[in-house]
């Protein structure tokens, strides 16, 4: 603050010319209030979001327990799932639960976030470091500790149930789960900076997921959805996840067959893997589409939550 003292007065001069000097002293003060450069903020903050992982271990030691534990019961569950009609309802089912339990089960971020809200407003509007700085190294810190979770639960699921079995596909799978859980990490996130309290996020949360899952085309088809709704279909995150799921699967068995017709003299293939995706209206070429949808969304839900709290910042400041 020496420094800023220091600065010049304006001259006397015409009352438009001291607007704009007082302006140009006004920026100044805004650009070298902050007490650290953004990568010094950055450090610091991610060494304190690991500092609150470690200390709630009760927290990390659920997530860890609940990626082993809920994919080893699903893998028991439908392990060796079959290459038949049964098989196929059996895959929808399977993944349908996982993003239902991933996504759920993120909600247990929700009262650290709102928790920290209110220590974050004080210093940010106090100049102690920036939002931008605080959602980047919310993101950095998340994105490897997510992705062990997502590498746990891929393991302990993906080879129990015998699902496609080739590396690039388990590679593909675990990708899609990082993200998915990246997504609804960021969903929360922005819940969070906009709810007024624990209960009602939760409330926002358990609301929005259902509308989301409801409209993910897994019970019931765009095409026998009301004109009015099919709009709530795209916006479902589930629908994106769902699709990446099933085309990695599919594709993998696209000549397979899962429905035969047996006839008294012969015997014919009626139900590929390639016939179910054209069912759902899906194909290879979308594989990697999906995957960019639910990064957007990832992106997305945290550009919304940056506007957010800095419209609380500049509130809080007034």
């Amino acid at each position: 603050m020496e420094i800023l003292d220091q600065l010049p007065l304006p001259p006397p001069s015409h009352h438009q010319n001291d607007h704009h000097h007082n302006k140009d002293i006004f920026d100044k003060r805004e650009k070298i209030k902050y007490k650290s450069s953004r990568l010094h903020e950055i450090i610091t903050l991610s060494s304190r979001f690991w500092k609150i992982i470690y200390r709630t271990k009760q927290l990390l030691l659920t997530n860890t327990l609940e990626a082993l534990v809920v994919g080893l019961v699903l893998g028991t569950i439908y392990i060796n799932i079959g290459y038949n009609k049964e098989g196929i309802q059996k895959r929808l089912g399977l993944f349908a639960f996982t993003l239902t339990f991933l996504l759920s089960s993120t909600t247990e971020t929700l009262p650290i976030f709102i928790n920290e809200r209110p220590i974050l407003l004080r210093e940010t509007s106090s100049g102690v470091y920036r939002v931008s700085s605080y959602l980047i190294a919310n993101t950095l810190v998340f994105l490897p500790y997510l992705l062990v979770i997502s590498i746990i639960y891929s393991f302990s699921v993906y080879f129990l149930v015998g699902l496609c079995a080739t590396w690039l596909s388990f590679g593909y799978f675990v990708l899609v789960i990082w993200i998915i859980i990246l997504m609804a990490n960021s969903f929360v996130l922005f819940l969070s900076s906009v709810a007024p309290t624990y209960i009602a996020g939760t409330s926002l949360v358990t609301v929005l997921l259902a509308g989301f899952f409801l409209f993910s085309g897994y019970f019931i088809g765009k095409e026998s959805m009301p004109k009015y709704w099919v709009y709530m279909h795209y916006l479902s995150m589930y629908k994106y996840a769902l699709d990446a799921l099933l085309i990695n699967e599919y594709s993998c068995l696209v000549t397979k067959c899962f429905v035969w017709y047996e006839g008294s003299m012969t015997k014919s293939c009626m139900v590929t893997g390639n016939d179910v995706l054209k069912k759902r209206g899906l194909d290879e070429g979308q594989r990697w589409n999906n995957v960019y949808v639910l990064v957007g969304f990832f992106v997305l839900y945290r550009v919304l939550c940056l506007l957010v709290l800095i419209r609380r910042v500049s509130r809080s400041k007034k």
